[in-house]
């Protein structure tokens, strides 16, 4: 056979091929992957809420969802991501609060900017922050605890889960507006700090509430207070500094951000997806079963609690001389 008909043949095949891959139905091509961020540990509790999103976006669009874990400086290095994200990644970030409002105030040079580099998708759920002592504390109540602290300067000491965290403010807010001395001991996230507090290393503790839940039942440690608008439905006997006369804008959440160059079409689809996904018990369940609480919010709800709690931190910032990093 000659080139000439080789070659001849071999066009004429690709393009049956090509006519045939157009002619194939659109369900036989790639699915679109999602990109999902999380600044934080696999297996850490973001993480492992960010999945349960992720598995339920994935089933509501037809798109395969990949979780990206990059962390590191309370999530500060995948809000950076989030802002260097291309319009073909198709890049979301599912994120604590500690992102979008307290790294920006207590970080000099943050690597993002909130209004500017990312687009509110919608909260997922709400978690709170409490006041704990270990097990052997004289404090049995929040009010035990002050008088303690006005007794013991040195019971003032609390653990936090970072320095600039927004337990380290309540600190100060508290101190300041029931006039106890305060003083936080950062460590390198909640999980050592519960550890210390249930081994009575600290004298008391202001870590997320979810964290607390098992070590309470078991009697390990005692929750003496909460920052939140209402109280826990996992410990509905503790009060909050609300009911106390302190109100400030504590409720801790987890939301999904997207990066300001995804392709607005996608951006309304996960939207409205990220919306309904709360019309199904079985992904609130899921969503519960971590120990938060479910707590949809929209785009425009989510924008106006975050500037709000942010002006309200900034502001417990600046006249605690903090010092940015």
């Amino acid at each position: 056979m000659s080139l000439k008909r080789i070659f001849n043949r071999a066009i004429g095949a690709s393009l049956i091929a090509v006519a045939f891959n157009a002619a194939l139905p659109a369900h036989a091509e790639e699915k679109p992957v999602i990109r999902v961020l999380v600044g934080f540990p696999a297996g850490a509790g973001t993480d492992n809420l960010a999945r349960i999103y992720a598995e339920a976006l994935s089933q509501q669009l037809n798109v395969t969802t990949v979780v990206d874990n990059k962390p590191g400086a309370g999530g500060q290095i995948a809000a950076a991501a989030l802002k260097q994200a291309t319009p073909e990644s198709n890049t979301i970030m599912f994120a604590v609060d500690h992102q979008v409002i307290m790294v920006p105030l207590v970080v000099k040079n943050p690597g993002f900017d909130v209004k500017k580099d990312m687009v509110p998708v919608g909260r997922i759920v709400n978690f709170y922050t409490c006041l704990a002592v270990p097990a052997n504390s004289p404090a049995h109540t929040f009010n035990e605890y002050l008088d303690a602290v006005r007794k013991n300067p040195d019971l003032g000491s609390f653990g936090i889960p970072a320095p600039g965290s927004q337990a380290q403010f309540v600190g100060y807010v508290v101190g300041q507006h029931f006039k106890v001395p305060m003083n936080p001991v950062p460590y390198k996230g909640a999980a050592p700090a519960i550890t210390d507090l249930v081994g009575a290393q600290v004298p008391a503790a202001i870590v997320p509430c979810d964290g607390l839940v098992e070590y309470r039942k078991a009697g390990k440690v005692r929750v003496l207070a909460m920052a939140a608008d209402k109280r826990y439905s996992a410990m509905p006997d503790v009060p909050t500094f609300k009911e106390m006369g302190l109100k400030m804008p504590a409720d801790a959440f987890l939301a999904v951000y997207a990066s300001t160059t995804l392709k607005p079409e996608l951006l309304k689809q996960i939207t409205e997806a990220t919306r309904k996904m709360f019309d199904n018990p079985r992904t609130v369940e899921k969503f519960a079963s971590t120990n938060m609480e479910a707590a949809y919010a929209s785009p425009e709800e989510l924008r106006a609690f975050v500037d709000t709690a942010t002006a309200f931190w900034a502001e417990q910032v600046r006249k605690s001389n903090f010092q940015a990093q």
